[in-house]
């Protein structure tokens, strides 16, 4: 089982206080988790790193060796690879030791479906349509991330009307990409609206967004994945019914 998966999970299912006077914690409040995509040749040293949850690897076309490398030189970091929609490398990637893999809706099916123990990543645009959202939710997949390209723009409220409608159609949990340079309130934002994750490109400003994230205090998310259609009810209220109208008597005057 994919260890970011389950801290995905985790995550999204929030954090329980223990009950009782002599209740002990037995986890830390949960916190917004931080993601970084570096291509494995900037893999060069653990700078380059520094400072992320996880580290997303983009390694299409890596050699055997080169994968190796760069798996030594994560050491204990949970790692996983960009695929997009080339599927085919999938057990390459995962025999090399990759925690998860992130592929496109336009991968093939195959290769993936037998991954047993790795990790399963959908990507998604933020222009799909509810249906389409509904039916990725559906998907034996582990987790989603929301965007395509890499994120260098700020946080506007049109990205926050998107995600909040992702939000409350997932029951998955799932991350959306942000420019390193995103603020502590925009990050409680997003928080708020039940992301349990975001995803950077790149290291720069890496260690100083998870100083930020680390040092922060992270309220209880609220619940999301439960929304339903309003059907219109015809039933009207009861101070507002109308009576039956009672048939009228005819007068003495037509009955001549």
């Amino acid at each position: 089982m994919s260890k970011f998966v389950d801290r995905l999970k985790n995550v999204s299912k929030g954090y329980v206080r223990p009950m009782g006077f002599n209740a002990v914690a037995s986890a830390p409040p949960p916190k917004m988790l931080l993601a970084a995509e570096l291509d494995i040749e900037n893999l060069t040293d653990k700078e380059a790193f520094g400072g992320a949850d996880v580290v997303l690897v983009s390694a299409s076309k890596a050699s055997a060796k080169k994968l190796k490398e760069a798996a030594d030189l994560l050491g204990e970091t949970v790692w996983g690879v960009m695929l997009g929609d080339k599927a085919a490398d999938a057990a390459k990637m995962a025999k090399a030791g990759a925690d998860f893999v992130v592929f496109s809706p336009d991968a093939e099916v195959s290769p993936l479906t037998a991954l047993e123990k790795t990790g399963k990543i959908i990507i998604l645009e933020t222009n799909l349509t509810d249906f389409m959202i509904r039916a990725a939710d559906c998907l034996s997949v582990g987790a989603v991330i929301v965007g395509e390209q890499a994120d260098t723009a700020t946080l506007s409220w049109r990205k926050i009307m998107l995600y909040q409608r992702f939000a409350d159609i997932l029951s998955k949990p799932f991350l959306v990409r942000v420019s390193s340079n995103i603020t502590l309130s925009e990050l409680q934002s997003l928080w708020a609206l039940g992301i349990d994750g975001v995803l950077v490109s790149g290291s720069a400003g890496l260690k100083e967004l998870h100083t930020l994230i680390d040092k922060a205090e992270w309220t209880p998310k609220r619940k999301r994945g439960h929304m339903s259609a309003i059907v219109p009810s015809l039933k009207m209220p009861a101070s507002e019914s109308v009576a039956p109208e009672e048939p009228e008597e005819p007068d003495e005057g037509d009955e001549e």
